[in-house]
């Protein structure tokens, strides 16, 4: 399998004002494809109870060491570049004491097996896209791999995890979702513009429900926004917070929130590389997590399938 190396530049975070956009969530945009919807099972209740606040509460914590990726400087324009995710990795004790020794890395086929080569860092990406109320909306998908576990086990550690971004009809990001959480919820992040449009069109948050954005828990028992985050003042990628050795996300926010760890051990970078090509040797690989099949395979969603997770305001 021969993967193409694209890299582009890491934006530092920095404390924002309190501004609030007003954004209409409409669609100009055209897709490149229709892939992962954006809630997978969202009618499918989980087969365990979910603690919906304890998911919620995990993305106000801060973690109080951890390393720091970013892509390389290299096309520096190109919109899936500027979209691309910084991950802060939690380290506890001599874990991950420098960033060279990356958890994630570049997936190699050797010998009709794929194996992970963790000291090339890198994270694949694909666009494509999603219909909602009969409108296209642009997304990017970014998945990172980890070293496969002896052991799989409900909270335990994953192989995989990654995040999607869905725009708005301005191109900015409004929506992200998390590939893999270990719970079995579906966790969603959105932005304070689109729950603000929700709030004036649904009013207050439904029993049992935070933000007005989310449908009533009988309708998806399993899907959770676990947080409103700020809107960039320009279109740009999210940072990610992974937990040490889970991998388990603990939170995402926009690069202009104020950072959620109190000290950076090492800095690290990443290579941003096309996603690959769907190929027998790496079945198991993709199908470990729930979702990571669907992308794949390039299942497409169908129109409703956004609206089904989310109440979204008219006009989307």
């Amino acid at each position: 399998m021969k993967l193409a190396t694209r890299e582009h530049r890491g934006h530092k975070g920095r404390g924002a004002p309190s501004v609030r956009f007003t954004r209409r969530w409409g669609s100009r945009l055209v897709p490149a494809g229709y892939l992962l919807s954006a809630c997978l099972a969202a009618a499918a209740a989980p087969a365990l109870p979910i603690d919906f606040a304890e998911i919620q509460r995990r993305a106000t914590v801060s973690f109080q060491e951890g390393n720091f990726f970013k892509p390389v400087e290299r096309d520096v324009e190109a919109l899936t570049f500027r979209l691309a995710p910084l991950l802060i990795q939690e380290v506890q004790g001599q874990d991950g004491a420098n960033a060279s020794a990356a958890p994630f890395g570049t997936l190699v086929l050797t010998n009709g097996t794929a194996v992970l080569d963790t000291s090339r860092p890198a994270i694949y990406f694909q666009t494509d896209g999603v219909l909602v109320h009969g409108k296209p909306h642009v997304s990017f998908t970014y998945i990172w791999f980890y070293k496969a576990q002896a052991e799989r086990r409900r909270g335990g550690s994953i192989s995989a995890q990654g995040v999607r971004l869905t725009l708005n009809s301005a191109g900015e990001p409004v929506v992200w979702e998390i590939l893999a959480e270990p719970s079995g919820a579906e966790l969603i992040f959105v932005s304070h513009s689109l729950e603000a449009a929700a709030l004036a069109q649904f009013g207050k948050p439904l029993p049992g429900r935070r933000y007005a954005v989310e449908r009533g828990t009988n309708e998806t028992p399993g899907t959770v926004v676990a947080r409103v985050i700020e809107d960039g003042p320009v279109p740009m990628g999210p940072i990610v917070y992974l937990r040490a050795r889970t991998h388990m996300v603990s939170t995402l926010i926009c690069r202009c929130m104020p950072a959620q760890a109190k000290k950076l051990r090492a800095t690290g970078t990443y290579g941003l590389l096309p996603f690959p090509e769907a190929a027998p040797e790496l079945v198991r690989v993709r199908e470990d997590i729930r979702g990571l099949a669907s992308i794949w395979r390039g299942e497409k969603s169908g129109e409703k399938r956004l609206q089904t997770c989310l109440r979204l305001p008219a006009g989307a």
